[in-house]
């Protein structure tokens, strides 16, 4: 018996590195799952953002309108007061005429 047998154990080495993976890749796995909630909260605010510049848009999309139909009035309202101007005028224009002549006429045939 001298010729001793040399047994070389790799069981508890390699059930190490093993264990040491498998616990690695629980870890990328909780890091990934956790960056994927993450995630889902941004996509979330982002949503509730995205649902309230909705609702702004509608608004000023209703204010520009609502001050679309005020100019038109106001434009109406000008263009009706322009008119009265120049019907005004043109009157005043007759009745100058019409009180001109007359004095003209009580000069002229009025001694």
């Amino acid at each position: 018996g001298g010729g001793g047998d040399v047994v070389i154990e790799l069981g508890a080495p390699m059930q190490d590195m093993q264990q040491e993976y498998a616990q690695s890749r629980a870890m990328s796995m909780q890091d990934i799952e956790k960056s994927i909630g993450d995630l889902a909260g941004v996509f979330a605010k982002l949503g509730e953002m995205v649902s309230l510049q909705a609702e702004q848009i509608e608004r000023i999309d209703s204010n520009m309108d609502e001050s679309l139909h005020h100019v038109d009035q106001g434009h109406s309202q000008l263009v009706k007061y322009y008119q009265t101007l120049t019907s005004n005028r043109a009157m005043m224009a007759k009745i100058f005429f019409v009180l001109l002549i007359s004095m003209v006429f009580l000069i002229i045939f009025g001694t």
